[in-house]
């Protein structure tokens, strides 16, 4: 009995998701440069013709993976589309970012690595999803700076300090973090930038 349409459609989502998983993998253990789609290919268990049938290039797949997340970090970073957070979405930024951070390691530390390597980011760099994540991450800046007014910048810098740097020793070695060290950090920054009261 031949598939029908649908079972079609869901075989090719299937498969294109094996392929984007074996990229994220390779990119985020290897690096872009260091992966080749013979790598991905091997990977992912198929053939050369099953890889360039759904993506053309190994920066197509890597815009991809890039965007999918962009995604995600869209939702999380601005829940009410709007770019005005309030105390609330601030306090669920932090929930939201280390959930992130410890579900989602791959991408971030792909993320990470493309923020090293400017020549590969302006490979994604064009994508409209990431000048609107980046909007989007402006509320949160714009909360702290309007909440700790008297020494703004140096807040902010702080907080991206911080964030970056939680973020790198993580995502390079997460099995020095305990989750529940993770979310006894995440509640420190959460007084320390929003407060409880």
């Amino acid at each position: 009995m031949p598939r029908t349409a649908e079972q079609n459609e869901e075989i090719r989502k299937e498969k294109k998701q094996v392929i984007l998983d074996a990229a994220l993998k390779l990119f985020a253990e290897k690096g872009y440069a260091a992966t080749s789609t013979n790598d991905i290919i091997k990977e992912a268990n198929i053939s050369k013709g099953l890889l360039y049938n759904y993506f053309e290039s190994k920066e197509e797949l890597l815009k991809t993976v890039v965007v999918n997340f962009a995604n995600e970090m869209d939702e999380m970073l601005a829940p009410a589309h709007d770019n005005v957070m309030s105390k609330e979405d601030a306090l669920q930024f932090f929930d939201k970012f280390f959930d992130m951070l410890m579900t989602r390691t791959k991408e971030a530390k792909l993320f990470t690595q493309l923020t090293c390597q400017p020549e590969v980011l302006t490979l994604v760099s064009d994508s409209s999803i990431l000048s609107k994540m980046s909007k989007r991450g402006e509320a949160i800046y714009l909360y702290l700076a309007e909440n700790h007014k008297e020494n703004a910048e140096m807040v902010l810098m702080n907080f991206e300090a911080i964030l970056n740097g939680i973020t790198t020793l993580y995502v390079f070695s997460p099995t020095e973090f305990s989750n529940e060290g993770m979310l006894q950090y995440r509640d420190y920054l959460k007084n320390m930038f929003i407060g409880q009261g």
